[in-house]
Order: C-alpha cells, then sequence, then structure tokens
C-alpha cells in the first residue's frame, strides 16, 4: 500500500439503529426536513449526527461519507416507539406530565411560545411539562431549572422520549382545537408533510419513517377534534 495515500480520518461514529439517536438528534433532523426549500445537503446530516465540525466533514473521502450515510440507512425504518405515556424515568427519577389538572397560564404561554418560535422543539415542550413530583413551573423554576432540564431531555433516546411525546400530543393539544396552540401544531404537521410529499432523490433518507409518523400525528389530531 502507498502510505502516502492513507488519511487518517480520525474516529468517526453515526447511529446505528433508532436506540441509538438522541432526542435532539431526532427534532434537529425532523426540522431539517421540514424545511420545503432546502437542497438536501449530506453535510448537514453528518452534522447532525456526528461530532464533528463542518470543515472536518467537508475534508471526507466521498467513499467514506457513503459508508456512514449506510451507516444510516435504518431511517427508513419504522420504529415501534410503543404506547402514549405520561411518566418518564431518568436515573431512578420519575418525570411525568401532570394529567390531574389543566395547563396554568404560565405553562400555556410557555408552551405556545416555544411552538410560535419551534414546533418541532420537544425538548424545551418536555422541559415546561415533564417535571419531578412537587415541581411547580414559576419564575424560580424557569431561572434555576428550565435550562438543565432541557440538557437532560436533549441527550435522552428517541425510543425512550416518544411516548412522552405522543402523550403531549393527545392530550394537551387535540383537546385545545379552537387555541392557538392546536393551530401551530397543525401547521408545523402541514409543513413536514408538504415537503415529504413533495421530495425526491433523498438516497437512504426516503423519510419513510417521518412520513408515517406524520401521518399517525395527524390521524390522532383529526380523530380527537372534537374533544
Amino acid at each position: 500500500m502507498d502510505n502516502e495515500n492513507v488519511i487518517d480520518l480520525g474516529k468517526w461514529t453515526v447511529p446505528t439503529k433508532w436506540e441509538d439517536v438522541t432526542l435532539e438528534m431526532f427534532q434537529k433532523i425532523e426540522k431539517y426536513y421540514s424545511d420545503k426549500d432546502k437542497d438536501f445537503d449530506v453535510r448537514e446530516v453528518l452534522d447532525i449526527f456526528t461530532d464533528h465540525t463542518r470543515d472536518e466533514i467537508d475534508q471526507l473521502p466521498i467513499n467514506f461519507t457513503d459508508k456512514l450515510l449506510n451507516e444510516l440507512s435504518f431511517l427508513k425504518e419504522q420504529p415501534d416507539y410503543g404506547d402514549a405515556s405520561p411518566k418518564i424515568e431518568i436515573d431512578g427519577e420519575e418525570y411525568c406530565i401532570n394529567v390531574m389538572e389543566k395547563l396554568k397560564t404560565g405553562e400555556y404561554v410557555a408552551i405556545d411560545t416555544i411552538l410560535k418560535s419551534d414546533p418541532h422543539d420537544y425538548i424545551s415542550i418536555l422541559a415546561v411539562l415533564c417535571r419531578k413530583n412537587g415541581e411547580i413551573y414559576d419564575s424560580k423554576f424557569e431561572a434555576e431549572v428550565f435550562e438543565e432540564r432541557q440538557k437532560l431531555f436533549a441527550k435522552q433516546p428517541i425510543m425512550k422520549i416518544m411516548p412522552l411525546i405522543s402523550f403531549f400530543l393527545s392530550l394537551y393539544i387535540v383537546r385545545m382545537t379552537h387555541s392557538q396552540l392546536y393551530s401551530e401544531v397543525e401547521e408545523g404537521l402541514n409543513l413536514i408533510q408538504q415537503n415529504i410529499d413533495n421530495s425526491e432523490n433523498l438516497g437512504v433518507f426516503k423519510r419513510r419513517s417521518l412520513n408515517s409518523q406524520m401521518k399517525k400525528l395527524r390521524k390522532l389530531l383529526k380523530s380527537n377534534k372534537s374533544i
């Protein structure tokens, strides 16, 4: 082998199954796919799924890039997230979306603001609504807990966290049919679906799993619209 042609690429890892995908990765790739005006750019995808810089990605040999993309082919598969759930256990502590009470004004305003800014920001939504027993969402929570809670949820596996997201959608959004909150989420789903329907030539990223997920959520919204 000609050693002059050997390039040390360092260590490159990408998720190889849905269990490896974090909530942060999921919402970034979902947001990326929802931009109907954006052309597919493999560098942006690798930027989401690796911890390398854009400059490092730019220097990858194309055959090595293809290998990384092949590792991500599991994204074509529809994962089984299980049933919706209001609870999750993280590091031995339970976090729960309170099903016994309606949204408080502060929670409503916070969620409404989040969805207006980014309807894919599940991390912030859960940081507001999914709390430990006895925790209250107030100015102290916002100042002292909210940011750390965002970090906690961001690193959770999507397979573990999606039941919470499904529960939030079913309980808090579809029961607020006439509110701005519902409108923002519906608009977000419309945007994602439009992009999925119009997408072409995306190689391994055929969006089948996202397409299926969006249809599932839309069906959930419509079926409960009269609640």
